[in-house]
């Protein structure tokens, strides 16, 4: 019996000045779709920030041999780590349109269990969402239980596929 390939594992986090510069770039790009150089994009996007385009050049330089200026991405980690609050990032989350999903290790090593409880915990949000529609009505506690049921299973699902990825299961667990 052949072996399976080994599982991909979840790419290099990026430096905060190495999302600053793909983010300037992206809005350089958007600009020449507009007509606009990549010095004018840029220089729209300091403004929107109200800050000085030479600013936002140091933000993507390394604060570590670089500029010496920290930038928002910095600041905002920094901030995390200070307050210890995940609220931040939450909110963070929904102003981008998203949600964040923290790291949760999953209770149960074994793969077979553990997705057969992702499986479990899928139909029973699915049943709560049946009977919420029942009466072709959702009023507002009804849509918070279904925003905690999803949330709980999409961090389950998460904390699976992050098992996956690290290569944690395995035939002997």
């Amino acid at each position: 019996m052949r072996r399976k390939p080994p599982a991909i594992r979840r790419t290099r986090i990026k430096a905060a000045h190495e999302v600053i510069e793909g983010a300037l770039q992206h809005a350089a790009e958007a600009g020449a779709k507009e007509g606009l150089s990549r010095q004018a994009a840029q220089a729209a996007v300091a403004t929107k920030l109200g800050v000085s385009t030479s600013l936002l050049y140091k933000w993507r330089e390394s604060t570590e041999g670089g500029s010496g200026q920290t930038n928002p991405l910095e600041r905002t980690i920094q901030l995390l780590e200070a307050t210890g609050d995940k609220r931040i990032l939450e909110w963070l989350c929904q102003k981008s349109g998203g949600s964040f999903v923290a790291e949760n290790p999953l209770s149960d090593p074994n793969l077979s269990r553990a997705a057969n409880d992702l499986v479990r915990k899928f139909s029973l949000l699915i049943a709560e969402l049946s009977e919420a529609t029942e009466d072709h009505v959702i009023d507002p506690e009804e849509s918070r239980r279904l925003r905690a049921s999803w949330n709980k299973l999409r961090e389950r699902c998460e904390a699976f596929v992050r098992t996956c990825e690290s290569g944690d299961y395995s035939p002997n667990k």
